[in-house]
């Protein structure tokens, strides 16, 4: 038989509201968080999994088979946090308290709440710490909060990222702890340095010193209108930066030199307004001509596109010149002396350095198939598991 004073409480046997508030604050967090290591699209909140596995760990004092040497023993571990609960209910409340409480990221490595989240665990499993087992741990919050509660934890996944991502996680950092920080940031000096060296003839920097960071591209297709023909860049926004002191767009001409099809040159410049960017010219995989308005249905889009192999490459002339295939929109530069990225529009040299690195990466080809293709090849070339095993292609 319950106790009455205990069912009153039946329905409210978990603090979901507490935890929630919690679980969506990690998402604003940027310092310390596991989520700042690294990104995983589907990162369960570190609040919650806390919250949920020290409810299941735990009995309930309220239930007539939850033994009496837990009651005793964590009644006395929540000395340290709280009042001492007299009966059976008060525990139950402090209980879900301290769940609710511990699920706090502020409190997440705090000694004091530490020491009682593991000694409760250890009360409820007194012959030997509970095994954890996760065959599907992902970003690993599962594993690295039963860890925190003194549990002994398997974990893996089907995914290769996500097992180093474990490793890396509940191993590495807690076993090396800041020496590991210090022995990353040497190598990963010593490695940048290196491939400055190594790709400064790809990475050409500006005549201002400025430094490329990233190159913007867009595959194209080519308009069928008749009287048309223009190079379509397929882009969804317009839009580099919405930053609300450095926003920068991209905004279109028509040029209609004689002769020849019509070309759309493209120009950075900074927006007032949002109506200031023009639209993206793809919808739902139809093509929209800024030269002409024709819309270019998705069926001969994806026939361009696969007469381009996918038309993520560009392509060029024999003299090294651009004639068709993707297309660089814009470059992002970081000026020395001065904060923020800034955007440029793409030069020929931009484009002779990915020429060269198209010749490089055939002659590295070249060397690895005359060499009998020994070891592993340059490019990645392993299988990928079939649509519908995790959907990476």
């Amino acid at each position: 038989m319950i106790p009455k004073e205990c069912k009153r409480l039946a329905e409210v046997d978990f603090p979901i509201a507490t935890v929630s508030i919690h679980a969506a604050r990690e998402k604003s967090i940027r310092h310390g968080h596991p989520s700042t290591l690294h990104l995983w699209w589907a990162r369960r909140p570190l609040a919650s999994s806390r919250a949920v596995l020290m409810g299941l760990l735990l009995p309930d004092p309220c239930d007539p088979l939850c033994p009496e040497a837990f009651k005793r023993q964590a009644a006395e571990v929540l000395k340290d946090v709280r009042q001492p609960p007299t009966s059976d209910a008060e525990l139950r409340k402090a209980l879900l308290w301290f769940i609710g409480s511990f699920s706090n990221w502020d409190l997440a490595a705090n000694s004091t709440y530490l020491r009682v989240a593991r000694n409760l665990v250890l009360a409820a499993h007194s012959d030997e710490p509970p095994l954890v087992v996760d065959p599907f741990a992902g970003g690993g919050s599962i594993p690295l909060e039963a860890l925190r509660l003194g549990c002994e934890v398997f974990a893996s996944d089907l995914n290769p990222v996500a097992c180093l991502i474990l490793k890396v996680m509940l191993e590495d950092i807690p076993r090396h702890g800041p020496e590991l920080a210090e022995d990353l940031r040497r190598v990963g000096a010593e490695i940048k340095q290196q491939a400055e060296q190594v790709l400064a003839d790809l990475y050409p920097k500006d005549p201002d010193g400025a430094a490329p960071i990233a190159y913007l591209w867009a595959r194209t297709v080519r308009c069928e209108a008749p009287n048309c023909g223009a190079e379509i860049p397929l882009v969804r926004s317009f839009w580099l930066c919405k930053k609300a002191k450095r926003k920068r767009a991209l905004r279109h001409r028509v040029e209609r030199p004689a002769g020849e099809p019509p070309h759309v040159a493209l120009e950075v410049f900074e927006p007032r307004a949002e109506q200031d960017v023009p639209l993206g010219t793809v919808t739902r995989a139809k093509a929209t001509c800024v030269a002409c308005g024709a819309v270019l249905p998705p069926e001969r889009v994806r026939a361009q596109l696969a007469a381009q192999r996918g038309g993520a490459d560009v392509q060029f002339d024999p003299s090294g010149n651009r004639a068709t295939g993707a297309r660089l929109l814009a470059v992002v530069t970081l000026r020395p002396g001065q904060n923020g990225r800034h955007y440029r529009l793409p030069t020929d040299s931009d484009y002779a350095a990915v020429y060269r690195a198209q010749a490089c990466l055939a002659k590295i080809l070249d060397e690895w198939g005359r060499g009998g293709r020994q070891g592993l090849c340059p490019v990645p070339d392993e299988p990928l598991p079939p649509i519908g095993t995790l959907g990476f292609r």
